[in-house]
């Protein structure tokens, strides 16, 4: 087929990762990346903590496992010759009890067979040998597991692709996507200016509210109060009583609250979030008709994220994966209470997930409990300590690690997000909220996973409780040398029977293709991703799913 101009949509590391490869393949072509952010990663690429996943888990002979290993072959010359950090320091996943002890060697097994080198099992006192603060049964370690910057990886990689010739198109918002015989005609406008802030992080509640705090009223749409799944007995979360902890004092939500109604049919509609307007009536495609031009492509690439299931809906395709969005909340040590992030010539680690820490306490990693010397700092974590996987909390893992900066992190404390694009711990959007809600598979996820459920339940999340769980695996942790770290959100596919997708899915039609889901190896696999998805679309680019 011929090609001349290609649109990538997403500005994160796997939509750069296609825009490089692709110029990289096709050097005369016109390349254009589209986000309705300012910059590049701002959203979950630029909100990892760093882990180089080495696929430890993933089912020997899958995708996944075969693009993780992919994935870090190219990754190290990669950051090797940009002069992006990297560092293998070692991976610890502790086990607690003889269950979890049971389950390490299942996850040994996958591991070996997925040819991670090195892996082993530890006991206590093998395991304090390389990490001398954990404490447990039973340890798998993971010499070669490292740490990098993503966000400087995404940077780079947007790098190569403008210096090959790509354009950028920040602060645009693709509002359809149409595919015709032999183009796919991509509607764009100006991004509204709360989707294109420069640094979604969270600011202080003490702040001078903003525009879109003082006029929240406007922005609230019919919302559910308490919701049940299908089956009576399930768990429950009630979103009313997490709303009411945070806005309950302030006016606006008592004159709201009473009006926050039943489950209204269109939050079942995934676009049901994105397409109304501020005053909550449903918006249509002639409402924006001014506002909107068009540009045709001879392909175009969606790597959307977040908003992956919401463009898929737009452009005809199926439901499912619907995405779920989790908040993700890690905390970091506070190096002036007497945290060590930055020892000269120490090892240091980090943990993927990304995020800060909850609102209440303070909030991140640790420094030793016992004193040392000032010339001595403490070192309470020199690489990775994490939990061993639980298949039946799935999103309850937890780590202690560092990173490229020697930065010690928590986390992530993971819960149902109040919004898709949300970082303050005062915002919340009733259009996502209600489309999570709405889906059914959500609630059968919740079914099947009680503990998650509850822990989405909770009016607030506990920054102490959390610390506490962290403290099971590494007692050394002192929680008043902790902080908020970064909040992030994570894009979690999840298919109608409830089951979360933690695998590459990819549809197309005519030359329109949609990365509906990625591996949880996501960021690691990147160039993988690119290079399998490249190979996909430039060789037979008529319509499947896979």
């Amino acid at each position: 087929m011929s090609i001349s101009r290609v649109a990538v949509i997403g500005a994160g590391i796997v939509g750069l990762a296609l825009a490089r490869e692709i110029t990289r393949r096709l050097p005369e072509v016109d390349v254009s990346v589209f986000d309705k952010a300012e910059r590049v990663a701002a959203h979950q690429s630029g909100h990892t903590s760093g882990i180089v996943e080495p696929g430890l888990d993933a089912e020997p002979g899958s995708q996944e496992a075969e693009l993780a290993r992919r994935g870090v072959q190219l990754l190290v010359p990669f950051v090797s010759e940009r002069g992006i950090p990297y560092r293998e320091c070692g991976q610890l996943l502790v086990a607690q009890n003889t269950d979890e002890a049971d389950r390490l060697e299942g996850l040994l097994a996958r591991a070996e067979a997925n040819g991670v080198p090195g892996v082993r099992l530890l006991d206590r006192r093998q395991m304090r040998e390389i990490e001398p603060n954990a404490r447990g049964v039973l340890a798998l370690y993971s010499p070669h597991t490292a740490v990098t910057d993503f966000t400087a990886l995404t940077e780079a990689l947007a790098s190569d692709a403008r210096a090959a010739g790509g354009t950028f198109r920040f602060g645009t918002e693709v509002t359809g996507l149409d595919v015709m015989s032999n183009e796919v005609r991509v509607r764009i406008r100006e991004a509204d200016p709360e989707t294109r802030e420069d640094s979604p992080e969270p600011r202080d509640d003490a702040a001078e509210p903003r525009d879109d705090d003082r006029d929240i009223d406007e922005q609230v749409h019919e919302g559910p109060r308490t919701y049940h799944g299908e089956d009576a007995d399930g768990p429950v979360i009630d979103f009313r009583d997490e709303l009411r902890s945070r806005f309950g004092e302030q006016d606006w939500f008592k004159q709201v609250e009473d009006t926050i109604g039943g489950l209204a049919d269109r939050f079942s509609n995934p676009a049901s979030g994105r397409d109304r307007s501020r005053d909550g009536s449903q918006r249509t495609r002639s409402d924006d008709a001014a506002e909107e031009g068009f540009e045709s492509f001879d392909l175009v690439i969606v790597c959307a994220g977040l908003q992956a299931d919401r463009m898929a809906a737009d452009a005809g395709f199926d439901d499912d994966p619907r995405i779920v969005p989790f908040t993700s909340d890690c905390c970091v040590v506070d190096a002036a209470l007497g945290g060590d992030v930055s020892t000269p010539g120490r090892d240091t680690g980090v943990h993927e997930g990304g995020a800060s820490a909850p609102e209440g306490d303070a909030g991140a990693a640790g420094s030793e409990a016992s004193p040392t010397a000032p010339d001595e700092p403490a070192e309470v974590v020199r690489g990775i300590i994490g939990t061993v996987p639980d298949p039946a909390s799935p999103l309850s893992a937890k780590s202690v690690v560092r990173d490229v900066n020697g930065v010690l992190t928590l986390g992530p404390n993971t819960f149902v997000s109040l919004g898709r694009e949300r970082y303050d711990r005062r915002g919340f959007d009733f259009g996502d909220v209600g489309s999570t809600v709405g889906f059914k598979g959500f609630w059968k996820f919740a079914a099947q996973s009680a503990k998650t459920a509850a822990h989405g339940a909770k009016p607030t999340v506990s920054t102490s409780a959390f610390v506490a769980e962290i403290r099971k695996f590494v007692p050394a942790i002192d929680p008043s040398a902790l902080r908020q770290g970064v909040r992030g959100v994570r894009a979690q596919a999840m298919d109608a029977d409830g089951t979360l997708v933690d695998e590459l899915r990819v549809s197309t039609r005519g030359r329109l293709t949609m990365v509906r889901s990625l591996p949880r190896s996501g960021a690691t696999s990147a160039l993988a991703i690119a290079e399998h998805i490249a190979d996909s679309v430039l060789e037979a680019p008529t319509g499947s799913t896979r």
